[in-house]
């Protein structure tokens, strides 16, 4: 379903990036669908929730480092409108591309994708890019409890795992303009490797309860 006009929160999670806002903040879009834009401190742990509860038909989440572009921001908006329920970047399908990827962050992507989209029967194409935008009341339904890089991960399995409308859009990883990446290979390659699975065999459990669940209901309404 198509709309015709909507709100949007954007959200950008900070953890020393003073250098860096001043750079990044003037070059949001002024746009009339833009309700507010809320910066949340990296020490914080639900500041983003309580926002998204209250503020904007949408949740927009971007890095403040510089590397996503928000000029992108109007086209995740404009596929909104058209009835997508999650908009997300992807810097490996044609027209996207990365100029702050090294050789092993770029394998630990290719495993976790391979990964996921084989235990969770997706397609997706770049599962830890930063940079999605969602409709709120479906962002809170799914009850993430990640926090860091692992974020995304969580987001896209239990995001397909509900059936929402989601599109993957070329995105362009630049450069963080200043300071060094909070990323660690190891540490956070260990998180998103083991949300990968913890999602799955969660949709296995879930579902096998929902199964049984649906067969003593059966054999109830049959005596």
């Amino acid at each position: 379903m198509t709309q015709s006009f909507l709100t949007v929160s954007i959200i950008i999670p900070t953890l020393n990036e003073a250098a860096n806002l001043p750079l990044v903040l003037p070059l949001l879009p002024d746009a009339p669908e833009v309700a507010e834009i809320v910066l949340v401190d990296g020490g914080s742990t639900d500041d983003t929730v309580a926002v998204a509860r209250s503020h904007g038909d949408y949740v927009l989440i971007m890095d403040a480092d510089g590397s996503h572009d928000p000029r992108d921001i109007s086209r995740y908006i404009e596929l909104a409108k058209s009835g997508y329920d999650l908009v997300k970047g992807s810097r490996y399908l044609p027209g996207g591309h990365s100029d702050d990827e090294s050789r092993l962050r770029r394998i630990l992507v290719w495993v976790t994708d391979t990964t996921s989209n084989l235990l969770w029967g997706s397609r997706f194409t770049d599962i830890v890019f930063g940079m999605f935008l969602i409709q709120r009341q479906y962002f809170l339904d799914l009850h993430l409890t990640c926090q860091g890089f692992a974020l995304e991960t969580q987001l896209m399995a239990r995001a397909k795992r509900r059936g929402y409308r989601t599109i993957e859009v070329p995105a362009i990883e630049a450069t963080r303009r200043s300071g060094s990446s909070h990323l660690s290979v190891v540490r956070d390659g260990w998180h998103i490797g083991s949300t990968v699975f913890v999602e799955f065999f969660h949709r296995l459990t879930r579902d096998a309860f929902l199964r049984q669940a649906q067969s003593v209901s059966a054999v109830s309404q049959k005596e």
